[in-house]
Parts: C-alpha cells; structure tokens; sequence
C-alpha cells in the first residue's frame, strides 16, 4: 500500500519540524523529571527557612518590643543596612517586621542562586557535556531547551511564592503581605533566570555562565546596599537593583505591588536578549570566543601541582575578592553592634560575640569553596578531561593529591584573607587594633573544619564518586543548619555534636580547643587517603 502527502501536509509538517521550540513540552517533562528532588529540596528549604529565622528573630534576637525598637533602630543608623536594608516607618516594630529586615535579602539571595543554578544546569552544562547534540538531533528546535529552562524556572518560582505566603501567614502576616512576600522572592528569582539564561550564550562553560550570572547577583547585592545607605528608605542607587525592587515592595509597611513590574519588565527583556543570542550562535560555542592558548609552556607548568593550580587560579582569586568585600563589611559593623544591649548572647560582649559569628561565617563560605573545588574534578572526569591527562606520566593519586593539595592551600589563602578583612573592619569600627591580630587567629583556628569539608567529598570522590555531590553538600548543609539554627529549632545536643562545625568553639569568644583540631586535622588526612586509595581501584567515568 503506497501513500502519498499532499502539499499542505508537507508544508505543515516542514513547519512543525522547523519551529525553533518543536519538542519544549517534552524537554519541560524531561527537566522536571530530572529535578525531581533537587528542585522541591531548594524551594522547601526556602520555605522551611520563614519559620526558623522568624524564631530566632522573635525569641532570641529581639524578643520584647523594646529590643525589636532597639535591634530597628541599630539597622535605621549604622552599617547594618548594608546587609539587611531599608526599614521602613518609625514606630513600633513587630516581630514580623523585624524578621523582615534581618532576613529579607537572604531569601532573595537563595531564591535568585536556585534560579541561576537550575538555568545553567539545563542550558549550557547540557552542551557541554554534549547531550544537548543528541537531543537536538531529534525533532527538537533551536530554543525548545533554554525555552523549557525558563518554564520550569517560572513553575519552581510559582511554587516557591505560594510556600513562602503559606509559611509567612503561618508566622502572623495578613494574607496580602505574604502574597507580596511571596512574589517579591519569585520576582527575584525571574530576574535572575533571565540574566543566567543570558550569560549561558556568552560562554562555552557552565561554571563561567554561573560565574558571570553570580557577578550580576554579587552587583545588585552591593548596589542595594550602597542605595540603603544613601536614605533610610533607599536611596536612588537602590532603584538600580533587582533586589531593591522586591524590597520596596514594603511588605507590612504600606504594601505595593508595582516595583515588581520593574522586575517583570527587566526579565522579559533579559528574555528577549538570550533568545536573540541563542539564534546568533551555534550549538556548543558561545558568543564570546574562548581565547587561544600559547603554542608553548615553560617548564614549570608540567608538574600536576602547577596544573592544578593553574586551573583554580581564577576560581581562588574571585573568591579571595569576595572574601576582601564581605569580611571589611561585616567586620565594620562590629562598632554598632558592640554598642547595643540585645540578648543574642547572653552575657557576653556583643561586639566581640558578633565577631565571633562572623568569623563562623567566614568557615561556612570556606566550606562553599572546598565542595565546589573537588566536585570541579568530578566534572573533569565525566567530561573526559582526566583521562589525557593520566594517560601521560602523571598517575591518579599524583593527579588528585596535588588538587587537594592546591585546595587546601586555597582554604588556608581563603580564610587569612577573610579574617583579615574582618580584623581591619571591626578594628576600623571600634578603634581597637589589637583585634586585627586576634582576628585573624580566630579564622585559621577553623581550618581544620576546612580541611574535613574538602576531604568529605575527595573520600567519595574515589570511593563512591556518584555520591560525592550529594554527600558533599549534605554535610555541609547539615553543619551549618545544626550549629546555626539548632538551638532554635530543638535538635537535641547530642545530634548537634554529630556536625563537623560543632566542635570548634567560637572564637575569640569561646577557648582554644586543641584536642579538637588535632582530631578534624586527623580526620581530613584520612578521608584524603580514603580518596587517594579508591580512585586508585576504580575505573573512570566513561562520559
């Protein structure tokens, strides 16, 4: 039996097959799918997190009005609004209201860093890795995956404004101010995946995608914070950021919806723009052209050290930046803090309990960059990098000793340039500058923390290497969360001892604990060898 197509079926057919977004409901099935735990854990975990910090805000940082009036009133007149922003009104503060202007911009932090994320992980390490070719080797148009990227980021910002307004009316907002609470961090969110959805066309790798979609967070971070210091309310530098926009929506403090058509407007055209890109270049390449290497190398370079830190080096110096910046910020907050009376510890000195939580800080972003420097190997090898470079005379333990070696000292860099910068900071607050030098001890204090942090994912690395991402966040997430929130929260002391942050004391409130870094110290050196030992015994990944 022979069959014939008629003219129009063939040119509707040439049309469906030709259509730059044939194939998107099935590449939003297969995203979800693929982000069937990774996506629901980051909006539940935002939303889990309204409840928590508002307990901490309302039972332990201020818990009577008075302390709420004195906890606004250090923010309305110091550095503080640098972190947290504008407060709005001069009355009463609420418990509610309080939470708000601690917390408000770390929500909008996590909820633009889970959007930046989930774009690059579905655009551009998809290219990279080659199977966007094999996908787009079937009936799938030019934009049907960046078009499904950005439907699933809309379907998890959704998501994440209704569990946030849940969770808000949970702890006492109206109605109407959790809605705005809500879609003040899905505005954030959008903005963000617009600007990840573009940064993905400029260039051929995930990680620098993610790096330069960072640097915009990074800037409307700091121009939100240069626009809080210019007027209690924001000042016009703060009308330059994203992040100020979901802020002047004025939850609880006569609400407004229209800044977030700024955020509308300005996603739809980051839109616009990475569509515009993504049909200027092919599949695999960038916009911007990776520069060519030199034709040769001196000497030095051909020790697997000197790779490895050739290799980090860029990695290490932007994050040295950032320590520099986030350290003198926090470190010059210590004057107002030193000088109020709020009971976030009891019985101590304030600003040099202040500090010592500041410099926990510095260990948990130290924490951020050990994970992300032996999961950067992981990739390598699925990627097929490794193998080149094994197939010379480096051997694996040589290969991966020297990494952690480099990502050791990188740790070590990382949080000597941390403490110091919130040394100078908080002697530059106090007029104390005795504290540079305390300072800065207190942060190398933490290395062996450090240390177990790079060493968790390396053991899995070579012992269990689909599970080093996982586990390795996990127990991170895990530490920061009991030793944070913990006391808060009612886990029961003997489960926080089982974090690997709990058992440094903080310093330079709390005593030296020698016996205790003597045993992380050790600990590390033995997941070290964990991994040394079992990538020997295993084969690579094949792709």
């Amino acid at each position: 039996m022979t069959a014939t197509l008629s003219p129009a079926d063939i040119r509707t057919g040439s049309r469906a097959a030709g259509s730059a977004f044939t194939g998107t409901g099935a590449m939003v099935r297969l995203a979800l799918r693929r982000d069937r735990i990774r996506l629901p854990l980051w909006v539940i975990a935002i939303a889990v997190l309204v409840p928590r910090f508002y307990s901490a805000a309302s039972t332990v940082v201020a818990p009577t009005p008075e302390a709420r009036a004195e906890a606004a009133q250090l923010i309305r007149g110091s550095f503080m609004r640098v972190l947290a922003g504008p407060v709005f009104g001069d009355g009463a503060v609420t418990s509610q209201q309080y939470f708000l202007a601690a917390y408000w911009v770390e929500f909008l932090l996590a909820a633009a860093l889970m959007n930046i994320l989930l774009i690059t992980r579905h655009t551009r390490a998809e290219e990279q890795t080659g199977r966007a070719e094999l996908i787009r080797a079937a009936v799938v148009g030019r934009h049907a995956q960046l078009t499904a990227a950005l439907i699933v980021s809309l379907i998890g910002n959704a998501v994440l404004a209704v569990l946030v307004a849940a969770a808000a009316i949970g702890i006492g907002f109206p109605a109407a101010s959790a809605l705005l609470f809500g879609a003040s961090l899905a505005a954030a969110g959008l903005v963000f995946a617009a600007v990840a959805a573009v940064t993905v066309q400029l260039t051929e790798h995930p990680r620098g995608a993610g790096g330069f979609a960072g640097v915009a967070l990074v800037v409307a971070w700091l121009l939100r914070g240069v626009g809080a210091m210019q007027s209690l309310e924001g000042g016009p530098v703060f009308w330059l950021s994203p992040i100020g926009w979901s802020q002047q929506t004025r939850v609880l403090a006569g609400e407004r919806w229209w800044p977030l058509a700024l955020s509308a407007l300005l996603a739809g055209l980051l839109f616009a723009g990475a569509y515009t890109l993504a049909s200027r270049r092919d599949l695999g390449a960038a916009v911007v052209a990776p520069r060519p290497g030199r034709a040769g190398a001196p000497a030095w370079l051909r020790s697997p050290f000197t790779l490895a830190l050739r290799l980090q080096q860029a990695a290490i110096g932007w994050w040295a930046a950032a320590f520099l910046a986030v350290g003198l910020t926090l470190g010059g907050m210590t004057g107002g803090m030193a000088t109020t009376d709020l009971p976030i510890f009891p019985g101590a000195d304030l600003g040099r309990a202040w500090i010592s939580l500041m410099v926990f800080t510095g260990s948990l972003y130290t924490g951020v960059f050990a994970v992300l420097s032996v999961l950067r190997l992981r990739a390598e090898e699925v990627r097929g990098r490794v193998g080149p470079v094994l197939a010379g005379p480096t051997g694996r333990s040589a290969w991966l000793g020297s990494s952690l070696l480099v990502s050791a000292l990188a740790v070590i860099a990382l949080l000597t340039v941390y403490g110091a910068a919130l040394g100078v900071g908080a002697a530059a607050s106090t007029g104390d500058r005795g504290l540079v030098g305390e300072v800065i001890g207190a942060s190398l204090l933490r290395i062996p923390e450090g240390l177990v942090l790079l060493a968790v994912p390396a053991a899995l690395l070579g012992l269990a290497p689909r599970a080093a991402v996982g586990v390795g966040w996990a127990v991170l997430v895990y530490g920061g969360f009991v030793q944070v929130l913990g006391p808060y929260a009612g886990v029961p002391g003997w489960l926080q001892n089982t974090s690997v942050l709990s058992h440094l004391p903080w310093r330079p409130l709390g005593a030296f604990a020698p016996v205790a870094t003597v045993v992380l110290t050790a600990l590390a050196a033995a997941l070290a060898i964990l991994g040394l030992y079992g990538l020997r015994r295993r084969d690579l990944a094949s792709g």
